[in-house]
């Protein structure tokens, strides 16, 4: 399973994913229709269903980019697009706190590194890729 460095990137990134599901984002009062709500917890299934969906996105394009080891082409894709996922993931959390919650009521907790460490390990997966089709390029190219 872990074949290469960018499988065990990937495996690190559905492990934070996860973890990310959890675990809390940010803490604040809750603004609902006029309502305070305070010590509200913000994370990847509370209160958004786009939060949500994007973490589940994100866990599962990487595990499925863990087993397309054979093909790296395709590989390099999903990994592209969960690096564009894991930014949007920062945009949503953005929005939400935004407009659901006051303004200077809350703070990030600190489990939210899991949320910032995602495109991070993203990167270091996409550097692996790459230089694993470089290797076989000049593999390639000392053959014929």
């Amino acid at each position: 399973m872990i074949q290469r460095i960018q499988s065990f990137w990937l495996l690190v990134v559905v492990i934070l994913a996860a973890l990310s599901l959890k675990f809390g984002f940010y803490v604040g009062t809750w603004m609902n229709e006029g309502v305070q709500h305070p010590q509200i917890i913000l994370n990847g299934h509370n209160p958004s269903i786009l939060v949500f969906a994007t973490t589940i996105v994100i866990l599962v394009v990487s595990l499925i980019a863990i087993f397309m080891f054979k093909n790296r082409k395709q590989q390099l894709m999903l990994t592209i697009v969960d690096l564009l996922l894991s930014i949007a993931l920062f945009i949503f959390y953005y929005q939400e706190i935004n407009t659901h919650f006051l303004p200077g009521s809350g703070t990030l907790t600190l489990t939210s590194v899991f949320v910032f460490l995602l495109p991070i390990f993203i990167i270091m997966a996409l550097r692996g890729i790459s230089k694993d089709i470089r290797l076989l390029k000049r593999a390639d190219r000392l053959r014929g």
